[in-house]
């Protein structure tokens, strides 16, 4: 579903998510995925699953932009134990305390930024 398509629903919030690298910014609705979200607007963030939380491909690092990261603010889902269980098979040197899969990462609210492990700088 496109952003004009959701923007209209009362239920979904407008989020600015900005990837890097390249610090590409995007605008997109409560209830996405990062994966989603990113896709959408031509990010690319590999996912060779499908998107169904089988593998750690879409490994991401989420922050916020004005604070730093919990899950407790809100801005993005907490993680679910599948996607903990998931996240455990990375290798410690790859594993950071704000380590998500952009396929469970679901946005919530206000602004985000994303760090797409393992791509390079545009």
């Amino acid at each position: 579903m496109s952003w004009n398509e959701r923007e209209h629903n009362a239920a979904n919030v407008p989020i600015v998510v900005c990837y890097y690298p390249g610090a590409v910014i995007v605008a997109a609705c409560s209830g996405d995925t990062i994966l989603d979200a990113a896709l959408e607007n031509g990010i690319p963030i590999e996912h060779e699953c499908g998107g169904n939380c089988a593998c750690t491909t879409c490994h991401v690092l989420v922050n916020m932009i004005t604070t730093t990261f919990t899950e407790a603010d809100g801005s993005v889902s907490e993680m679910e134990d599948v996607e903990k269980d998931r996240l455990s098979g990375l290798q410690d040197s790859e594993l950071k305390s704000n380590s998500r899969l952009a396929c469970q990462a679901i946005l919530l609210k206000g602004r985000v930024e994303v760090t797409v492990v393992g791509s390079e700088p545009n």
